[in-house]
């Protein structure tokens, strides 16, 4: 829905990044999303959405979830060395909501699974 409501190359702003990760359930712990509500009441709501921003905000998240464990930590690691060889970029609406896509589908959690689950005449 927000592909089609939202124009694709609208900036994105971190406050509407946080609300996103948790309407889309990307984010669901309750203690996590507290955490990101803080974030967001912190940040002024005009502060641009970044590439490394996210990185960091996905892997802050991580690292408070009782579900992750030292491999997660040291992956998201690299991913910010990595990340630190290239600028930074703004993110739009667009390019977050394919990053949004990749993450629910590799959680199992994409729109079309979950129906297929909830749909009893499919197998």
């Amino acid at each position: 829905m927000l592909q089609v409501a939202v124009p694709a190359n609208t900036p994105l702003t971190v406050s509407s990044e946080i609300k996103t990760l948790e309407l889309l359930g990307i984010v669901k712990d309750p203690e996590l999303i507290k955490a990101m509500q803080l974030a967001s009441a912190v940040a002024p709501s005009s502060t641009p959405a970044t590439l490394k921003g996210l990185v960091q905000l996905l892997g802050g998240l991580m690292r408070m979830s009782k579900k992750s464990t030292a491999s997660h930590h040291q992956s998201i690691t690299t991913i910010l060395s990595r990340l630190d060889a290239y600028p930074d970029v703004n993110l739009t609406f667009e390019t977050f909501l394919f990053v949004c896509q990749k993450l629910m589908e590799s959680s199992g959690k994409t729109p079309s699974t979950a129906h297929e689950k909830h749909d009893p005449k499919s197998k």
